[in-house]
């Protein structure tokens, strides 16, 4: 039965990973190009517009390499919450057989978005060593980062794709929350800019340590303060506990409401 559900899993996340660019021209080179064009995109707007000091940053003077640490764990989480926030109701024939385990299909555009993550940590590591900036000392601490990332983005999609099955506005509600997610979140700015009484609360969003924790892996830092690290830890079990246990409540549901 594991090795049933675990074939699934990989043939439906391959089925995911395929399928995003399917029928486009330019297909797999569009894992380079979009997260590039979103690099240069924000760069030129917070560093040559707004021109966020330099020395303010974490660990490197460069902000499109601060900047892209932050975005790398960004584009996976809000690529798995939003995909995953439809997967039940885009494959409904599939979810309406009772025997089909339907969890896989949140956790295979969890995975999909977490596979185009690391082509764009890739192609990042390569120009890192091209710039001299690329440290291995720190890489092991990925080992904490991702697997935490993986919880919460997964156990938000399963909220997520739960919900939206008794209540189609949910992918609209999550697209605003997410926008909002992002900017409450030390990604194109440091947190030593953000004013002291508005800093301590987003020290509070799991996302804060998460982006420093890729920050320190992939510059040669060091694993911050268990301490910083606390919204993250007490966040991403639980939420992908509550998720996966929601989901599973209402899963007797699914086939007469969609």
């Amino acid at each position: 039965m594991l090795r049933h559900s675990l074939f699934l899993l990989g043939e439906f996340t391959r089925r995911d990973f395929k399928g995003r660019y399917a029928g486009s021209v330019m297909g797999f080179l569009w894992s380079f190009v979009q997260p590039l064009w979103t690099l240069a995109l924000f760069t030129f707007v917070f560093s040559v517009v707004m021109r966020i000091p330099r020395g303010t940053l974490e660990l490197t003077d460069s902000f499109a390499i601060f900047l892209f640490c932050g975005l790398l764990p960004w584009m996976a989480i809000q690529e798995g919450i939003t995909r995953a926030t439809t997967a039940i109701t885009e494959n409904a024939s599939l979810v309406k057989k009772m025997s089909f385990p339907s969890g896989l299909l949140v956790w295979a555009v969890v995975l999909a978005a977490l596979l185009h993550e690391a082509i764009a940590l890739g192609l990042f590591m390569v120009v890192l060593g091209v710039t001299g900036q690329f440290s291995l000392s720190g890489v092991w601490i990925l080992l904490i980062a991702v697997p935490l990332q993986v919880a919460l983005t997964a156990g938000l999609g399963f909220l997520a794709a739960a919900i939206n099955v008794f209540f189609r506005d949910t992918a609209q509600i999550n697209s605003m929350l997410l926008q909002g997610w992002f900017y409450l979140t030390p990604i194109v700015y440091p947190l030593g800019l953000v004013p002291e009484r508005f800093a301590k609360y987003l020290a509070l969003n799991p996302l804060t340590p998460l982006v420093t924790l890729y920050r320190e892996a992939l510059l040669g830092g060091t694993v911050p303060p268990v301490g910083t690290l606390t919204p993250l830890l007490i966040t991403s079990v639980p939420a992908l506990v509550i998720g996966i246990v929601f989901f599973r409540r209402l899963k007797p549901v699914f086939a007469d409401e969609i």
